[in-house]
């Protein structure tokens, strides 16, 4: 068997469910608005925006994929190095229950609910939804600020669990690790107006992406390994 804990079923699963993520980081990146919606009108109307809110739902199906593909590697490199995949699960897990809530609120509350009353709404509708929009995108930059953390330090101790000897497992595990930097760029980017958008412009589109096919690679890898016929 793959794994005394895990069937090669669920390896396998889990390595589908890389690839698929490895495409909807695509589908996220290229949905996400190539001007931003710098007005409170604008962002009004994203209600009937569709490929916001396409991206919106795909964002909320990623992250659950996603989450099992990072447990079962996790789970794989238990008894190589159990606290740093303990560590990498709690915060992947945290990383998609703040984003799934975080993105749930938006699909629902605030643009299905909120945004699009808006515009038939009475003035004093208007003053009560335009305040409680407000409050939720700044509720939601603070959410965002932590899953970006909470996605640093999954990735930062799911690639240190992963380093080895072996050439395969450190190609993956530099991939995860090189998330670090990109992640740092993007709080500093995003909170502290360091101007380095350019830089995740260049670099996300390619290695998340890659990192998430090559982890499927991985994952898939480990079956055949541990498979009967390869002993």
């Amino acid at each position: 068997m793959a794994s005394k804990s895990l069937s090669e079923n669920a390896i396998r699963a889990a390595a589908i469910a890389s690839l698929v993520t490895a495409g909807t980081t695509i589908l996220l990146w290229y949905l996400a608005p190539s001007t931003p919606f710098v007005t409170f009108e604008d962002r009004v109307a994203l209600h009937a925006h569709g490929p916001y809110m396409a991206r919106l739902w795909v964002n909320f199906g990623h992250v659950f994929v996603a989450l099992f593909a990072y447990a079962i590697t996790a789970a794989l490199l238990w008894s190589r190095r159990p606290v740093l995949s303990a560590l990498s699960t709690v915060a992947f897990a945290f990383w998609a229950l703040v984003e799934a809530i975080g993105v749930a609120v938006l699909i629902f509350t605030v643009n299905g609910a909120w945004r699009a009353s808006y515009i038939d709404a009475d003035p004093d509708a208007r003053i009560r939804l335009a305040t409680q929009i407000n409050t939720f995108e700044g509720i939601w930059d603070g959410m965002l600020f932590v899953i970006l953390v909470a996605f640093l330090i999954g990735t930062g101790a799911l690639g240190a669990a992963m380093w080895s000897n072996d050439l395969i497992d450190r190609l993956m595990a530099s991939l995860l690790l090189l998330a670090g930097p990109l992640t740092v760029i993007s709080i500093a980017d995003g909170y502290f107006g360091a101007s380095w958008s350019v830089w995740i412009a260049w670099i996300y589109p390619v290695l998340q992406p890659t990192s998430r096919a090559v982890l499927a690679g991985w994952l898939w890898r480990k079956t055949l390994l541990d498979s009967p016929q390869s002993r």
